[in-house]
């Protein structure tokens, strides 16, 4: 897999506009591969995938320890579209710093609801993830790797 620093339009569209499940890895302290289904969002300009998720929760005692995760992104509707990302977590944006109206903003997305129902006192944070590499297939009709140009 080629090696990028962003996401193309395409696939920054596929992501923060449409509504797809993505499956987050993340490696468990043994080496083993941890996988977590998600909803899944990018920053516009492309240079972060954004997993909003509890705080309390593995995937993020993972990336603590050891902050690459590879997302995988499949279109169900068409299977053959899909989007693959390794890169790091490069920061955590906590629940009182956007994470909690991010969550809000996906409900909208994923559930048509102007809130999330969160279960009482869960605290949220955003996983900032600085793509590595990226793989695009289909997602513009067309198989597409990181020496896309803009």
């Amino acid at each position: 897999m080629p090696r990028t620093d962003r996401l193309s339009p395409a696939a920054v569209a596929m992501l923060h506009d449409e509504k797809h499940l993505a499956v987050v890895s993340t490696l468990m302290p043994d080496g083993s591969i941890q996988s977590t289904p998600t909803w899944v969002d990018a920053e516009p300009d492309g240079t972060h995938v954004l997993i909003n998720t509890v705080a309390t929760h593995l995937k993020v005692k993972n990336v603590d320890r050891d902050p690459r995760v590879t997302i995988a992104v499949l279109d169900e509707t068409g299977p053959f579209r899909n989007l693959v990302v390794r890169g790091t977590v490069v920061e955590k944006r906590s629940h009182d710093d956007g994470a909690e109206a991010h969550i809000h903003a996906l409900a909208k997305r994923y559930m048509g609801r102007d809130s999330y129902p969160m279960r009482e006192g869960e605290r949220r944070v955003i996983l900032r993830i600085a793509p590595t590499h990226v793989l695009e297939r289909g997602i513009d009709g067309t198989q597409r790797d990181a020496r896309w140009k803009a």
